[in-house]
């Protein structure tokens, strides 16, 4: 008996324990963080919706919630988290007696995550591939007004030149990725895609031939952060992300009425080819904008807006020809410099909103909408002609003229959608509408046809328009799933509905049509059409849309401690063509903390924009003739490739490209506050769509004889291959000083493309002597403009100090050797330029002055033939243009 008491008593005390542990309640613990710069989040709602338990965190971001002792039975149960204007977050805990910890990030966007690398401070080494976040301080601190120049200045892979006459291009301006087309880089706002502009640029100038995203319809004052991820994506995103993928992040929920005044100028000197200095003081900027954010109930809404008109830039050379009669050059009234060379004038109204409300009392499924409207107008100079041109009546202008483009482009999107989460799911529902319109007005001109006097003739004339609208539907769905492995499985997958909408509309009649009149010598019929740029004619008028269906998944995981492996394949159907499957793998391999390697293969794809497809027009191309070293006017038709009179030239069908993306680098943290990356990529891009050559020549003018007054062709086709490899290195270092912190950043980008296939001339034009594709030197501009006409190498030096209440940003920008996009080949060597600026905050106010191009640096002079008469001064491929020096002040309040 006494032995039985004495087991019972063992048994007893030895069950008291873990009596006593099961009596214990659970206790939730952990941290809440913006994702994107690691920042506690107070005010964060955390709850485990089944046991309806709910906490709010700290100023620390800290939550603690407690589960009751009953409820503790191991059972597995959701932990949400949720906070307006970010997205809300679940994870699947475990209870079990005592403390169960469990950090959690927040991030704007919802779905189809792009931010999978970062170049943030200690960021970088959690990611598989390279992207750049250019955070709002960064972006305040670059002292520039236009969304593309921002991302140049601190993106070094971005190139953004300023061309000048050429069209509707000198408003919406192409930027490249990586070096490759401006149609090749996917753009997103809010994670959604953002549509194309209607405008192709048809001139002499990066780009060509392509349709890309407006980057500069965007305001500044509407952009929280941008995200630049420099790798592959077409298997995640879809169409033209080769290059890689840009995301604008919008302001979001409640922040201060902030209004902004910048005004500023080009000032300096440059030199003349004959060596004497002349003095400039043009460029005039107003811009003014305002943004703020409201919580009107449940909902918070941001709205900004922007308001810019900047005056043109000139630095053309003073026009050495005779003007008004044989003998008269340098000695005549026609005033200096005649010629429009620099950046247009240009006036923008631009808004954007933002707003988004919880749909439930637990904030688990909100209603979201975001969308702009701008309308911007220009002043385009075209080529002067002179009083004693074949091109000009001397009795509507005695002195000759300068005709000029005057677009208007309208642009407007919105974006409506739901996205909630539940039982562990996270889901988006969206739809998106997006509209770009450009009307071209031309002044200062006329029309030859039309004879000596007005009327008939005329100065103004409405060339028409060109319009695209953009329809995207979609569904998206993720949740993490433990599967066994290291951490959880994070899965997504989703389906998308395009359409899109092309339209050309006619000009009025007499901005195309040949009135009958001889030129002003009676020598042969006067050019029909307005000046500078022809109207689109009825028969160039289309109205044609296409569907696609694309389906994705993709999957992400941490295979082992040290390894994370992630998985996507995407399937698109357009309707004018085949369907195309691409698929992409990641690696991340972490052997130690402060060391990463990663990788990524991928396929890709673009498809042919619907302006590729079906613009078609007449317009003025001015073309070097080097026998007479003369700049001469071609009328120049520009047929769809399934026109019959393409297909008679040998055109056919556009296929979309395809392309191979293989990158890999490294990310080191050897220190606090100390990063370093270093990526190489190569990208393959097969079938490349391109521009052709203008087929000239007597057969080709006899063939286009029943067209109209064009004497030369062109056509779209899929005529190179090309093979592009390159590296980008970046360095951050971030420190404290005494009462304040300084910022150093450092990147390099080297990028190197060479065509490897061209395709062979249609045998319809056998014997012509001309070429799809100029690759032979002399006449080898198209090749040129692939593998030479970007800089090849790109550098960015930033340092920012902030101490109290002063800031200064200094910024060194080294831009590489480039060749040109004229008839005669020329190197431009490479430049340094610096940017400068000062700030000073007050309590509701900060003053600012900078100077951009400090040292006023200007690129080479073009060759005195290319220069025609040495009125084109610097080469319109300039990377950062040719304004020199600019110098503005500002100032921000907020209230």
């Amino acid at each position: 008996m006494s032995r039985t008491v004495a087991r019972l008593l063992v048994g007893f005390a030895l069950l008291c324990p873990a009596i006593a542990y099961a009596q214990e309640p659970t206790v939730v613990t952990g941290r809440i963080t913006t994702r994107d710069d690691g920042l506690p989040l107070p005010g964060a709602t955390v709850s485990i919706p089944t046991l309806k338990l709910s906490a709010v965190t700290d100023s620390d971001g800290r939550y603690r919630l407690t589960v009751p002792v009953a409820q503790t039975k191991g059972q597995a149960v959701e932990l949400s988290v949720t906070f307006a204007g970010l997205q809300p977050r679940s994870f699947q805990i475990r209870l079990a007696p005592g403390t169960v910890t469990q950090d959690l990030a927040l991030g704007l966007s919802f779905t189809e995550e792009i931010t999978v690398g970062s170049r943030t401070i200690g960021a970088a080494a959690e990611k598989a591939v390279p992207v750049d976040i250019l955070t709002s301080q960064q972006i305040q601190a670059t002292g520039a007004t236009q969304t593309m120049e921002v991302i140049q200045a601190l993106a070094p892979s971005f190139n953004f030149p300023r061309p000048t006459v050429s069209d509707g291009t000198d408003s919406v301006r192409p930027a490249t990725l990586r070096g490759l087309g401006p149609d090749q880089v996917l753009v997103l706002i809010n994670g959604k895609r953002r549509h194309q502009t209607a405008l192709i640029h048809i001139n002499s100038t990066i780009g060509r031939g392509s349709t890309g995203v407006d980057l500069n319809a965007i305001p500044v004052s509407a952009i929280e952060r941008i995200e630049i991820l420099r790798d592959g994506a077409a298997a995640q995103y879809g169409s033209d992300a080769i290059a890689g993928v840009i995301n604008l992040v919008l302001k979001s929920g409640a922040k201060p009425v902030t209004l902004s005044l910048k005004a500023g100028g080009n000032t300096g000197s440059f030199t003349e080819v004959t060596g004497t200095s002349r003095d400039f003081s043009d460029g005039g900027t107003i811009d003014t904008t305002g943004s703020a954010g409201w919580k009107i109930g449940r909902a918070t809404v941001n709205l900004a807006g922007e308001f810019r008109d900047r005056k043109g830039t000139n630095r053309a050379g003073f026009d050495s020809r005779d003007q008004l009669a044989a003998g008269d050059a340098g000695n005549n009234p026609v005033e200096q410099p005649n010629t429009h060379w620099g950046e247009a004038k240009t006036r923008d109204v631009l808004f954007f909103a933002n707003a988004e409300m919880p749909l439930s009392d637990g904030k688990t499924t909100s209603l979201y909408a975001f969308g702009g409207w701008g309308r911007r107008t220009g002043e385009h100079g075209g080529n002067f002609r002179r009083a004693i041109d074949a091109t000009n009546w001397r009795t509507i202008y005695p002195l000759g003229f300068l005709p000029l483009i005057e677009p208007t482009i309208i642009d407007a999107s919105g974006t409506a959608g739901v996205r909630g989460a539940r039982s562990g799911w996270f889901w988006d529902a969206s739809g998106q509408f997006g509209h770009n319109r450009l009307d071209y007005d031309i002044t200062n001109s006329l029309n030859v046809s039309l004879g000596p006097a007005i009327p008939p003739n005329r100065t103004e004339f409405y060339s028409g328009a060109l319009a695209f609208n953009q329809f995207v539907g979609n569904l998206d769905v993720s949740r993490q799933v433990d599967v066994g492995l290291a951490g959880p499985m994070n899965v997504a997958f989703g389906a998308q509905l395009l359409r899109e909408n092309y339209r050309i509309i006619a000009g009025e009649l007499d901005s195309y049509q040949f009135g009958g009149s001889l030129n002003q010598f009676g020598t042969a019929p006067g050019t029909p059409g307005a000046q500078v740029f022809p109207g689109f004619r009825p028969s160039n008028e289309v109205d044609v849309s296409r569907n696609n269906v694309a389906a994705y998944v993709d999957v992400e995981g941490d295979l082992t401690d040290l390894l994370r492996v992630g998985l996507a394949g995407r399937y698109e159907k357009y309707s004018d063509f085949d369907g195309t499957a691409d698929g992409k793998v990641t690696v991340r391999l972490q052997p130690d903390r402060h060391f990463v390697v990663r990788g990524a293969v991928s396929t890709g794809f673009r498809a042919p924009s619907l302006g590729q497809s079906y613009f078609s027009t007449i317009s003025t191309n001015f073309l070097l003739d080097t026998a007479s070293g003369q700049f001469l006017p071609q009328e120049v038709a520009t047929f769809p490739v399934g026109s019959d009179e393409a297909r008679a030239l040998g055109a056919t069908p556009l296929t979309p490209e395809q392309s191979m993306h293989f990158s890999g680098g490294v990310v080191i943290n050897p220190g606090r506050g100390l990063d370093v990356t270093a990526d190489f990529y190569r990208i393959d891009i097969d079938d490349r769509i391109v521009f052709s050559d203008n087929f000239t020549g007597p057969r080709i003018v006899e063939f286009l004889r029943p067209f109209g007054a064009a004497t030369s062709a062109r056509f779209f086709t899929n005529a190179i291959d090309t093979e592009t490899k390159g590296m980008d290195l970046t360095v951050n270092y971030l420190t404290t000083l005494d009462e304040g912190t300084l910022r150093l950043t450092f990147g390099y980008n080297h990028t190197s493309t060479e065509v490897v296939r061209i395709l062979p001339t249609p045998p319809q034009l056998a014997g012509l002597e001309n070429t799809l594709f100029s690759s032979a030197p002399p006449a080898d501009i198209e090749k040129r403009r692939y593998e030479c006409a970007q800089p090849k190498d790109s550098l960015r030096l930033t340092g920012d100090w902030q101490w109290r209440r002063l800031g200064v940003v200094v910024r060194e920008s080294q831009f590489g050797k480039y060749c040109s996009l004229e008839a005669v080949d020329q190197i431009f060597e490479a430049e340094w330029v610096t940017d400068l600026e000062f700030n000073y905050r007050l309590p509701k106010a900060v003053l600012g002055f900078g100077i951009q191009n400090l040292t006023n640096t200007f690129p080479d002079r073009m060759l005195p033939v290319p220069a025609f008469n040495n009125i084109r001064t610097f080469p319109r491929n300039s990377p950062f243009g040719f304004n020199g020096r600019y110098v503005y002040g500002k100032i921000t309040v907020m209230f």
